[in-house]
């Protein structure tokens, strides 16, 4: 198999996961689920060379119990949507800030920007929503083969790349919480936890298959991090502090002070250097 036939199987392979965890609401959910998905994500994953078989067929065996699509969508519902109980997010950005909307789901807007993808309207998921996420990465690879065939860039991030700093970061807690939840609202073997072994068992073939080392959490925008390691130790030149001038001076701030040298601000505006208050002394008397 070339390179970029390779990819295109990684591709489908990814967005086939990221639609099955979208709401199982058509007439023909269940089946799509039960009969199409365990076929394709075989073929596909035979393609990959990852290494999915136990935790497919336990996906076989729990999608083949549910009786019918209402039951199956009474258990998506239960495990994500229905609120009050605590429960499984699909907005994984939470597994890795511990809140929702945190510093991860701006890091993952910044890689879709990059890439030069832009919010659409009429979608309403956060960045981080697990289906966002892995179309991003099915996206990638796409992209990735086609700049293998025609010998053009490929995209800025690669798929690699951004399933070591987001998705192999959130998906272990991520199942652990399905595996949890699952017990938590007695809901049998549901096929969702399976799932996010799938995933979880594709990505971990895929670093072992093409090592990658897992990045820690960012501790800002990577655009941010990106531009300060391009732009650090180089002077300010007169253009930058125009710049700045400006922008104060749109916000109505006082912009005389940019020109002054920072170690001779103090003495050249008479300004006293400012000494932190000491602490109130009942805490002093806590530390002795």
């Amino acid at each position: 198999m070339t390179t970029d036939t390779l990819l295109v199987s990684k591709s489908e392979l990814f967005l086939c996961l990221a639609r099955a965890f979208a709401i199982p609401s058509g007439p023909d959910a269940l089946s799509l689920l039960r009969d199409a998905l365990p076929e394709d994500l075989a073929e596909l994953a035979a393609d990959c060379s990852y290494d999915i078989g136990e935790a497919l067929a336990d996906y076989r065996t729990a999608v083949t119990e549910i009786p019918d699509g209402d039951r199956l969508l009474v258990i998506y519902s239960r495990l994500f949507l229905v609120p009050g109980d605590r429960h499984p997010s699909l907005n994984t950005g939470a597994y890795l800030d511990g809140t929702v909307a945190g510093g991860s789901v701006t890091a993952m807007e910044t890689c879709y920007r990059r890439c030069g993808l832009g919010k659409d309207a009429a979608v309403q998921d956060l960045p981080d929503h697990l289906a966002i996420q892995l179309e991003f990465v099915a996206r990638l690879l796409a992209a990735e083969s086609q700049a293998s065939i025609t010998g053009t860039s490929p995209p800025p991030i690669t798929a690699g790349d951004f399933l070591a700093t987001f998705v192999a970061r959130w998906i272990g807690p991520f199942r652990a919480d399905l595996e949890e939840a699952g017990r938590r609202f007695k809901l049998g073997d549901n096929p969702y936890r399976h799932l996010a072994r799938i995933l979880e068992s594709a990505v971990r073939s895929e670093f072992a298959l093409n090592p990658i080392e897992a990045a820690p959490a960012p501790a800002v925008d990577p655009e941010i991090a990106r531009l300060r390691s391009q732009l650090s130790g180089k002077p300010i030149t007169e253009e930058d502090l125009a710049i700045i001038r400006a922008r104060l001076a749109a916000d109505g701030l006082p912009s005389d002070h940019v020109a002054i040298p920072l170690d001779d601000r103090d003495r050249i505006m008479g300004l006293s250097t400012m000494v932190p208050p000491a602490a109130p002394s009942h805490r002093m008397a806590s530390l002795g």
